[in-house]
């Protein structure tokens, strides 16, 4: 009830009404044009069709004949003399063939000399020259299909005449194939299978004759105003009068391989019955949807109106951001507003889906932003970028780590914030700009950087441009590989080159000197005993066991000398070095301090040589403090595997640079010396599995530090 007082249901109902009723008349009155128009268009196609299914099985009919004449030329039996063998063949095909009857074989003078079947045994030796087929086919060599004939045996036949060449091209003989047009089944089957109502469909020869019709064959129709279009070998459709007088839409097409025509036609009045029957129809039909229309109307227009405040909640909710929300199925049914529901939940369904996947893609990008700021910050080379205006847009932890600050710290500011190195920065702010400003990358193979804590890194870096999405911006994307433990390998490579020159240089020398100083020893001790003054004699071999003892120490350079390891106590031998300087550090107004720790372990050495290494760096110490000064020598356990000797003095120092060349061959600090002392003290300790680390600032002093390992005898 609540629906019936509804104003918007009364407008939608006597809308629809309006419309419906105004939708009828129009199909009444467009249908008294168009039906007939209608009708006429559906039978001329119906026409159209019949005329070219007839067509297309004569045209089949046709190609099965001529491949069959084609068989009988190509067949030697046929050019057998053998009568019987001739006849035998002409049975056989006859059979095979579907569409022929009987037939005659006649030589080149037109005496019949083989039929088939025997009731043409009559024409056994008659004379078929005078019949047209027989001279159409023995002049033109080719396979002919006759005319409507009426044969001798008053039967309406087609003929197909086919001519047999000999070797030379000669006609032979002629086999005229006979289809008998009243008793062939498949040519009847032909037409009997048409259906067009109250209409019929025939065939025609090239003189107007009938070949194929439901009621008869053979009789001449070329009076007939569509067959004499046919024969004026035209195609196409029109409204004629019959040989009876009726009024019929035909179409026709003319056959020009066989200079035949097919028409299939119907009459005039079966249009008019067509049109009635349908009007009637229409009428009835146009009733019944009136009546059910109308009540079909009223419950739409109730339909519409129950949903639409579901629709309108609905809609509400989704503009809340309730995405989830959904009209319940049981609502929703197959009228305009029921597939507004319906697409109302597919948009909010979307809406729901691309939210999800627009968070997902969130999540997806939060992921990979997070995966490759992880990747770029695991990687120990500095990768960072920078705009146009020489900002950070982008760093890695490494880069941050190098500047002693965090990656949020450094973007958005420029290197000279971090940087101070002016010379290094304007190098910098050159490439970069390069980079841009031609879009091509630069590769520099080595530079030399110093990071918050002054420590040298050397890098190798690879500069290239990065265009923006927007091709607008360009920024510059560089990454630095640390190279720096490549540098330090490559300097012990080239000093290791170096020392195995020294010691082959030492050997040849050692070797060369070696010889005649023992001849020099023998001869001095043979001489020794023939003179009282022994003091020049003691002198003499003194100097040379000396010269001995600089040769063995030149052979340490060139191969390994046999060594005797034992347990030793690092202090002890540190305090018989003191002990032996101790005149010489007076002299020199030099003071020697210690300072050994309690309980260290001994250490698996050979004695020897490491007392020559104290005895290298002590005299170093010394000599660096020409006006006096204080020696510091410490001896302290450096972790629980390690024992490190510290010799600390406040001599006149070095630089930086020259700190890293000590142990090379040849490179000394001293004015007249050879570089030989370190250099042997540093294969000596390396050999221990030990090194030895240089501290020194210039006009401060020098701290060596030598670490041995505790037991690296026991291996």
């Amino acid at each position: 009830m609540r629906t019936l007082k509804s104003s918007l249901f009364w407008k939608i109902f006597i809308i629809n009404l309006l419309i419906m009723l105004t939708l009828l008349g129009l199909i009444f009155f467009k249908s008294q044009i168009t039906l007939p128009e209608i009708a006429a268009e559906k039978y001329k196609k119906m026409t159209d069709e019949t005329v070219l299914r007839l067509n297309d099985q004569i045209q089949n009919i046709t190609n099965d004949l001529r491949e069959l004449g084609s068989y009988i030329q190509s067949n030697d039996y046929f050019r057998d003399q053998n009568i019987d063998q001739l006849n035998n063949q002409l049975e056989e095909v006859i059979n095979l063939s579907p569409y022929i009857d009987s037939g005659t074989i006649v030589d080149s003078k037109g005496i019949v000399i083989g039929y088939y079947p025997e009731d043409l045994e009559y024409l056994r030796n008659q004379s078929l020259q005078d019949r047209k087929y027989v001279q159409t086919a023995i002049e033109t060599k080719e396979v002919y299909i006759s005319e409507v004939i009426s044969a001798t045996t008053n039967r309406y036949i087609l003929v197909v005449a086919i001519p047999i060449l000999d070797d030379r091209g000669e006609v032979t003989r002629v086999a005229n194939l006979t289809i008998r047009l009243e008793d062939n089944p498949l040519i009847k089957s032909i037409i009997q299978n048409i259906e067009l109502g109250d209409g019929y469909a025939f065939i025609i020869d090239r003189y107007g004759r009938l070949i194929s019709h439901p009621d008869r064959i053979g009789e001449d129709v070329s009076t007939n105003k569509v067959v004499q279009m046919v024969l004026n070998q035209q195609s196409g459709y029109d409204e004629i009068t019959n040989t009876q007088g009726v009024r019929m839409l035909a179409s026709f097409q003319y056959i020009p391989a066989l200079d035949w025509g097919v028409i299939a036609q119907v009459p005039v009045s079966d249009t008019d019955v067509y049109f009635q029957s349908f009007q009637n129809s229409l009428l009835i039909f146009s009733l019944l949807l009136f009546f059910f229309l109308t009540i079909f109307t009223a419950l739409y227009a109730r339909q519409m109106i129950k949903p639409l405040r579901k629709l309108y909640e609905s809609v509400g909710q989704v503009a809340k951001g309730n995405y989830s929300e959904r009209i319940n199925r049981k609502h929703i049914d197959h009228t305009e507003i029921g597939l507004l529901s319906k697409r109302f939940n597919d948009m909010a369904e979307y809406i729901e889906e691309a939210n999800e996947k627009i968070e997902a893609k969130e999540k997806l990008l939060v992921y990979q932003k997070e995966f490759l700021r992880k990747v770029i910050d695991t990687s120990p080379n500095f990768i960072f970028a920078k705009n146009s205006q020489g900002q950070y847009t982008l760093a890695n932890r490494s880069t941050a780590m190098f500047y002693g600050v965090s990656v949020e710290e450094m973007l958005w500011k420029a290197e000279a914030d971090f940087n101070s190195d002016v010379e290094q920065l304007a190098r910098h702010e050159e490439e970069d700009r390069f980079v841009m400003e031609k879009s091509q990358g630069i590769f520099i193979a080595e530079e030399k950087l110093l990071d918050k804590a002054g420590n040298v890194i050397w890098v190798q870096t690879t500069k290239i441009p990065l265009v923006l999405a927007d091709g607008k911006e360009v920024h510059v994307l560089s990454v630095s590989n640390d190279i720096t433990e490549r540098k330090l390998a490559e300097d012990i490579i080239r000093k290791s080159s170096k020392l195995s020159a020294v010691g082959e240089l030492a050997a040849g020398v050692a070797h060369e000197i070696r010889n005649p100083l023992t001849s020099i020893q023998g001869f001095l001790q043979f001489l020794e005993p023939k003179y009282e003054d022994k003091h020049y004699f003691e002198i003499m071999l003194s100097e040379i066991d000396r010269i001995k003892l600089i040769i063995g120490e030149l052979l340490v350079l060139s191969k390994p000398q046999a060594e005797k390891n034992e347990y030793k106590d690092v202090r002890v031998i540190c305090q018989m070095i003191i002990n032996l300087f101790e005149a010489q550090a007076h002299l020199n107004n030099v003071q020697i301090n210690t300072e050994y720790d309690a309980d260290l372990p001994n250490i698996w050495c050979e004695e020897n040589q490491l007392k020559q290494v104290f005895v290298n760096i002590l005299k170093n110490a010394i000599e660096s403090m020409p006006n006096g000064g204080n020696i510091t020598v410490k001896v302290t356990a450096k972790d629980d595997h390690h024992v490190s000797i510290y010799f600390i003095d406040n001599g006149i120092g070095m630089e930086q640079e020259r700190v890293e060349r000590l142990g090379e061959p040849f490179y000394s600090t001293k004015e007249k010396g050879t570089g030989l002392g370190l250099m042997v003290s540093f294969r000596i300790i390396e050999n221990h599995n030990g090194k030895i680390m240089i501290k020194s600032e210039k006009n401060k002093g020098t701290t060596v530090e030598v670490i041995l390992p505790v037991s690296t005898g026991q291996n």
